[in-house]
């Protein structure tokens, strides 16, 4: 049995990666237009299929933490200290930023009208207080601006990887078997 790192990220890690990259690049562009929705039932199913959905990353991403930390992983990308340090660290706040964004507006749904997890409905969990519900919600924005400009440097990172250096860093977390 080898102790060296593996070619690449095991299936798993690999599915979570790329199934979580789909629901947050969803959720953040739904999240952009909802509050521009006129107030009618289908906004109000935007929404709540919004709320559920952020449930179901905060769960996977807890999932891909556990998997993570539990795993063998590849060798760092070789590179200067700085931009390994730099890599570790990003990655770390996209970890981070993806529990804290649905958590913020979850905690802002328990001071408003509760929470839908697609069919089932949550009684608020703290007494209305819709002025904190929306100053709340303030902070779920941003945070989730904060995410989306995190998930830009990381594209603009592979992209750098892949088209400048061409060193195949995708194939580490790509479907398919390692080279």
């Amino acid at each position: 049995m080898s102790n060296a790192s593996p070619q690449r990220y095991n299936n798993t890690a690999i599915l979570l990666h790329w199934g979580l990259a789909i629901l947050i690049i969803g959720l953040l562009v739904i999240g952009y237009f909802m509050p521009d929705l006129p107030k009618t039932p289908l906004r109000k199913l935007i929404y709540n299929t919004h709320k559920s959905f952020g449930l179901i990353v905060f769960a996977l991403v807890l999932f891909r933490i556990y998997w993570r930390l539990s795993s063998v992983v590849p060798a760092h990308v070789p590179g200067s200290p700085l931009q390994v340090k730099l890599a570790h660290y990003a990655h770390i706040f996209i970890y981070a930023l993806i529990l804290v964004v649905p958590g913020v507006g979850l905690l802002a749904s328990s001071f408003n009208h509760g929470f839908n997890l697609f069919v089932f409905h949550w009684e608020p969990l703290f007494p209305v207080d819709k002025e904190l519900a929306h100053a709340i919600m303030g902070w779920h924005g941003v945070t989730a601006y904060v995410l989306a400009g995190l998930l830009a440097l990381h594209v603009a990172a592979f992209a750098w990887h892949q088209f400048v250096k061409r060193d195949g860093l995708i194939r580490r977390i790509w479907f398919g078997v390692a080279q």
